[in-house]
């Protein structure tokens, strides 16, 4: 009998938060956590799709899926057979799939259910489609079937993740660049503050759309300004006076990341130019720590993206020896923290920071080990 499985990883964004809609380099990466998907033929026509995880089961047949309404992971199955405009009838198609990524934590898990859902239909069927295609598809899945209005990185991340290396992916351009940043006496781990709060799609599209709105009339203003990235501050602080104070706080946010973003690419470089200088190289993590941070802060007052329980543990990190920066990662208003930690960090410290979190706020954090994985793959 044919079969096939799939893997389909989340993925972590280092800097470059919201970025990835407002024409941006962001700088993510794929990570060992995945979604498994088996692909079998089955017995009889019908398309057959399981959801080990949640023991829920869904039998349809292509001609009628137009139809049908869904919710949930339903509807990113649905997005993906109907925009793969598969001119074929699929028969006897078996899918399951199980996760180690954790909902809501901020880590693209619905990225991961799209992009190796496309990838392993793709593989099965022969359609020939490129991986960007299918993070297109990806993207538009989220877009028209779950009315997030998401930016391509997480897609990107999932398909193209290289063990290893980050990807810095040129939101315009759309070209990507796979580098290197040696962690050599610090660590990269996740704290998954177990909240997520109903607010996060919401304002996700609240804030898209107020900074296209503000591109709108910088347009009319500097027509010339091929985009934020261009702005240099005497025009920024002509635009600003144009806006409203909510707005004018999520541009002074982007324009300050991607600044960031830029300090850390040089600092991937010169990290690795620096390698056998042990000073040099703790130099170089301080000023990465200190980039992580002030993502959060701009997160946290300008973007106002984060939330009390993810603020509280924040500052409770960088109270311990040995935590050089500790920020907010994905949409907001709950998910992971992204931590950068010298390699010799104790994690039994986190403990008296869990208990602390877990009187305050009734949810226990736990603490996710990553490492920097390749994207999709058939295994």
């Amino acid at each position: 009998m044919k079969k096939m499985v799939i893997q389909a990883p989340g993925r972590i964004n280092l800097l470059g938060e919201h970025l990835d809609y407002n024409q941006g380099i962001v700088l993510p990466a794929a990570i060992n956590r995945f979604i498994e998907f088996e692909f079998t033929e089955n017995a009889n026509d019908a398309i057959l799709i399981e959801a080990l995880d949640l023991n829920e089961t869904w039998v349809f047949e292509l001609a009628q899926l137009n139809e049908l309404q869904t919710a949930g992971w339903k509807s990113y199955v649905k997005g993906v057979f109907l925009l793969l405009d598969i001119n074929e009838s699929i028969k006897g198609l078996h899918i399951r799939f199980k996760s180690t990524i954790p909902i809501g934590a901020g880590l693209s898990s619905s990225a991961a259910l799209c992009c190796g859902l496309a990838f392993g239909l793709n593989e099965w069927l022969g359609l020939g489609k490129t991986r960007m295609e299918l993070a297109l598809l990806a993207q538009q899945t989220e877009h028209q079937y779950a009315g997030v209005q998401c930016g391509l990185m997480d897609q990107v991340a999932s398909l193209f993740g290289k063990e290893a290396h980050l990807l810095a992916f040129d939101c315009l351009s759309q070209e990507i660049e796979a580098f290197q940043l040696p962690l050599v006496g610090v660590q990269l781990f996740l704290i998954d503050s177990k909240v997520k709060h109903n607010l996060a799609e919401s304002a996700y599209n609240e804030r898209r759309a107020q900074l296209e709105s503000a591109w709108l009339l910088t347009q009319d203003v500097f027509p010339d300004l091929e985009s934020w990235r261009a702005i240099n501050e005497a025009q920024l602080q002509v635009v600003l006076t144009h806006l409203d104070q909510s707005t004018q706080k999520r541009l002074r946010y982007v324009v300050d990341e991607m600044s960031r973003v830029q300090k850390v690419q040089k600092l991937a470089t010169q990290i690795l130019v620096d390698l056998n200088d042990v000073s040099l190289m703790n130099e170089h993590y301080r000023d990465l720590g200190s980039c992580i941070n002030q993502t959060h802060e701009g997160l946290r007052d300008l973007y106002e993206v984060s939330c009390e329980e993810i603020d509280f543990l924040q500052a409770a990190l960088l109270n311990l020896p040995g935590i050089l920066g500790a920020r907010m990662m994905g949409g907001g208003f709950g998910g992971c923290l992204l931590v950068l930690a010298k390699a010799d960090f104790n994690l039994n410290l986190l403990a008296a920071v869990f208990s602390g979190y877990a009187a305050l706020y009734q949810q226990r954090p736990s603490v996710e080990q990553i490492i920097l994985t390749d994207g999709v793959q058939v295994l």
